[in-house]
């Protein structure tokens, strides 16, 4: 559990499991219902499966286009912080997700190398999905991340999101709006889901967190997050630091 043990509450006190793969597979669906099947004593979980089953592989469809993505960024030898490059490659992810399907990518001889990683950690008190894509956020991404958070926050259908904000690229953010349905549709909201950069020491990441509480006085990290600032009169960016840096820890539980 290697990327876990950032997180020592998770390491120590939660169960956890680990899925890696390059595509959305019969393995993988599987690995995902042999895991589901072993808390369905977990009330909330046994009541909400397909909800969180959906949301985990829409996490992991996701993470597989960010990853051609990247792909098509190196192939093309194209500069993802050049915004015209950019939007070049998402042209061409369109493109080529429409006359290649993804399974493909398998078989083909494309010299493709990049996979996704999915940690599962279950507690009695919570459930805390992390999906994991090769490379970290681009400044241009963080932004548009950030206008498809804000952009599907209050919407109540896909097709009210699709009217309003699609746009003629892929990478429209219906992803994120997905999931964020989802996560209404079982009692929580947006502010459990998270995407943001990772750096181990040796790799960077990209990585989309959602905390399924199974009690509703549980606080999340972010809401925590807020009252140490206020706390300490501390402002966030500080704060952000210190968390880099490890000189504080903010748990989960």
């Amino acid at each position: 559990m290697d990327f876990l043990l950032n997180y020592p509450d998770i390491s120590i006190f939660f169960s956890n499991y680990k899925i890696e793969g390059t595509i959305l597979n019969d393995r993988v669906v599987q690995d995902l219902q042999n895991i589901y099947s072993l808390y369905q004593d977990l009330d909330f979980l046994r009541k909400n499966t397909i909800a969180i089953d959906m949301i985990i592989k829409e996490l992991i469809q996701n993470s597989i286009k960010a990853n051609i993505k990247r792909w098509v960024l190196d192939r093309y030898k194209l500069n993802p912080e050049n915004e015209q490059e950019y939007y070049k490659s998402l042209r061409i992810l369109k493109h080529i997700l429409y006359f290649i399907k993804v399974e493909d990518f398998e078989k083909k001889d494309l010299e493709f190398n990049y996979n996704f990683k999915v940690y599962l950690s279950f507690h009695p008190e919570m459930m805390i999905i992390h999906v994991l894509n090769q490379k970290s956020l681009f400044s241009i991404e963080e932004h548009r991340v950030r206008n498809k958070f804000k952009e599907s926050e209050d919407l109540d259908t896909l097709y009210e999101y699709y009217l309003k904000f699609s746009d003629t690229e892929e990478g429209a953010g219906m992803g994120i709006a997905i999931i964020n349905l989802l996560l209404k549709q079982i009692g929580l909201n947006s502010r459990n889901f998270s995407i943001f950069s990772f750096f181990d020491g040796r790799e960077s990441y990209t990585v989309s967190r959602v905390i399924i509480p199974f009690k509703n006085h549980k606080l999340l990290p972010r809401q925590k997050f807020d009252i140490y600032c206020q706390k300490q009169h501390i402002v966030p960016e500080s704060l952000r630091e210190l968390l880099n840096r490890k000189l504080i820890y903010i748990s989960f539980l």
